[in-house]
């Protein structure tokens, strides 16, 4: 994550009575970054998504985060309704596509549930180890706009969107929905 010093540096702020601020600042611009690209910008554990029930067979459990660093276990309700955990042992994770799919381990199909809807719990680590230097560079740019720039509207001056911008940088890394 961009630290305080970084954004400071960034801005030319050579005081500390802002920090404060140049931390939400730091919070808002890798919010803005997620929103638009669709990714987990931030470093961030025990996420958790919630299905009503494993596919048959074999057939893969689309994630809906990238990247994805892990996925530490999946909890699910058995055929008579006693909690269960799958570990990380027992299950391997396609990473070749936008979105990661998850698959029951080598030779093993998904157990049977009791077919209740939420009935399993999938927890994984996601988030760049370290944030490419595009998206990095982008978020240094909507830090030192929203500094620049405290309110909503700005009177009597002339704004230009500059070519080689925020959406420029985060371009690559936006996931397109399809359907």
């Amino acid at each position: 994550m961009i630290t305080v010093e970084e954004a400071k540096a960034h801005c030319r702020i050579e005081h500390s009575e802002e920090d404060a601020l140049v931390q939400s600042l730091i919070k808002a611009a890798c919010r803005h970054a997620e929103n638009h690209t669709g990714r987990a910008i931030e470093k961030r554990d025990s996420e958790t998504a919630v299905i009503d029930g494993f596919p048959r067979g074999r057939a893969g459990i689309e994630l809906s985060w990238s990247p994805l660093r892990s996925v530490t276990e999946v909890r699910y309700l058995d055929a008579i309704g006693t909690e269960q955990t799958l570990t990380a042992g027992q299950l391997a994770v396609d990473h070749r596509t936008v979105y990661p799919t998850l698959y029951p381990a080598w030779g093993t199909d998904w157990p049977a549930t009791n077919g209740q809807p939420m009935s399993i719990t999938i927890t994984a680590n996601v988030g760049y180890d370290q944030i490419p230097e595009d998206i990095r560079s982008a978020m240094l740019l909507i830090i030192g706009h929203l500094y620049e720039n405290r309110e909503a509207v700005v009177i009597g001056t002339i704004a230009t969107t500059l070519p080689f911008s925020v959406e420029t940088l985060l371009a690559p890394y936006v996931i397109h929905p399809v359907g």
